[in-house]
């Protein structure tokens, strides 16, 4: 018997968390059982980082410009070239679908319209993979939360709080949206005691310093500005504290970088901050630092990072909203804080960096409980057991 085709229609081509997630998922799927296709956008100037880690997998591409929902959109304008672009999106997956004889479409992040419609259309089960917590504009909440449901055969929510976000939107979430956690494959962050190191060399942390550092694309919400603010607090109270901010940006925001960059400066930071781009070597550069912080300033579904954090025993300081309230036990796996407070933040790191004790404690605890509850087997069975079901209901 061959394989079944699922669709799979992405929002980008990088390597963040909602495209670290489809090729994690990706890489589980029992090749005799089924064979995913993933329609990846051309709408941006990408670097194709995502479409490369699938072309390595003998992983079947199709490159599209596809309707995403972006806030280059929202203007009369944009509107009218977002209308038409789905149009053109939903048709070249209606073919596509028919063509490939696909079982099952799956939308991978809210942005993704064009798959839902194409799938309802062709009266092929859909499910829709929400990894967002859209809070603004509010009519684009109560309309995504409306829609969502009424062109999936099953909703999945990244967390209990992404659920219930959509659910406050629309209460027919209720009956159609479940939860599944993203789940982290250990093996990826063993042994990474050494490339730690060469890190820390490489960008001049002196051995005795604590390193404190974030992961994220640039973005007005990631909260590096955020960082910055409380780092700036916790710098006046612990002299050997360092600082690092990892990650790339959107194309065409790069000013992004510079205004932080200036931010570090003005705040008298720049001899203890590191910058770096977008990497590869993600489980390394989380070794390295000893103490990790989620700053995002608007309610993140399901920070990925976070359990690649706690994945190498690094304690985390999260911002109190989104996934990070079911991912952080506060005081047991690291600390939760105010998201708007800056000084209780630079408070939770400070008393982390004064005590190596504590680190190691709530490091071995955030590890523990990832093992516990967030499994890549658990992940993978829960996924493969819906495709099952979808597909002998569909």
């Amino acid at each position: 018997m061959l394989p079944r085709t699922l669709l799979y229609v992405h929002a980008s081509d990088e390597m963040y968390g909602a495209d670290v997630i489809l090729l994690q998922l990706l890489d589980q799927l029992p090749p005799a059982q089924w064979r995913p296709l993933v329609v990846i956008p051309t709408d941006v100037a990408y670097e194709g980082r995502l479409t490369q880690e699938l072309a390595q997998r003998g992983i079947d591409v199709v490159h599209y410009p596809t309707a995403i929902l972006r806030r280059k959109y929202f203007t009369p304008v944009g509107l009218l070239r977002y209308f038409w672009r789905l149009i053109l999106s939903t048709l070249f997956l209606m073919r596509l679908i028919r063509r490939e004889r696909v079982c099952l479409v799956h939308s991978n992040t809210a942005a993704v319209l064009p798959g839902a419609l194409a799938a309802r259309l062709t009266r092929t089960p859909h499910v829709w993979h929400i990894h967002e917590i859209i809070t603004r504009p509010r009519f684009l909440w109560k309309a995504t939360a409306w829609l969502i449901p009424r062109l999936s055969a099953q909703v999945v929510a990244v967390s209990t709080p992404t659920r219930d976000h959509l659910c406050a939107g629309n209460r027919l979430n209720e009956q159609r949206t479940m939860v599944i956690h993203n789940g982290i494959d250990l093996q990826r962050f063993s042994d990474q005691t050494s490339a730690a190191q060469a890190i820390r060399r490489a960008w001049g942390v002196p051995p005795e310093a604590v390193l404190v550092g974030m992961v994220g694309r640039f973005s007005h919400w990631k909260g590096q500005a955020h960082f910055l603010q409380a780092a700036a607090l916790a710098a006046q109270a612990h002299p050997t504290v360092w600082f690092a901010l990892v990650g790339g940006v959107f194309p065409g925001q790069e000013r992004l970088v510079t205004e932080i960059k200036q931010l570090a400066h003005s705040l008298g930071l720049a001899d203890r901050v590191i910058f770096s781009d977008f990497r590869t070597d993600i489980p390394a550069v989380l070794a390295a630092y000893d103490i990790f912080v989620l700053p995002s300033t608007e309610p993140d579904p399901f920070p990925t990072v976070v359990l690649e954090a706690m994945a190498t025993g690094c304690p985390v300081v999260a911002n109190a909203h989104g996934g990070s309230l079911e991912m952080v036990q506060d005081q047991a796996t690291g600390y939760l804080v105010h998201p708007t407070d800056a000084a209780a933040m630079a408070a939770a790191i400070g008393r982390l960096a004064a005590d190596e004790e504590c680190r190691q404690r709530l490091g071995a605890a955030g590890q523990a409980r990832l093992r516990a509850c967030y499994s890549l087997e658990a992940f993978t069975a829960k996924w493969l057991a819906l495709y099952a079901e979808l597909v002998r209901d569909g």
